[in-house]
């Protein structure tokens, strides 16, 4: 059906601040891998923003990968930021009350909770 048409991908950007890693599809146990590669890479650079806009799902899997790069980034010196996703993306983050752990930049809409 329509999941052969959603086509895991990861693109990867030059942004002024670093590395903008962008992936595309749906983020779970079968590409985080893919994910987890591109985002250690990148973290070589010193700056690494995780653009979530094209994400169409995320499970725990995905969602665990993001908080251990917040936390690498922590433990390791580089800069980690994460773009917003999908409100179906952002669920995730809020049933699992992990908002206030990841890295988003200030949003106009306000604060999380």
């Amino acid at each position: 059906m329509d999941r052969d048409e959603i086509e895991f991908k990861v693109e990867i950007g030059g942004g002024s601040d670093g590395s903008v890693v962008k992936p595309y599809g749906e983020l779970d146990m079968a590409t985080q891998g893919e994910l987890r590669a591109a985002l250690v890479r990148q973290a070589a650079v010193g700056s690494v923003t995780l653009d979530l806009a094209e994400l169409r799902f995320l499970d725990t899997s995905g969602l665990r990968l993001i908080l251990e790069m917040t936390q690498a980034a922590r433990r390791d010196g580089f800069t980690f930021t994460v773009l917003p996703g999908r409100p179906a993306v952002q669920r995730m983050f809020e049933v699992a009350g992990v908002t206030d752990l990841v890295p988003f930049p200030a949003s106009e809409e306000g604060g999380g909770s």
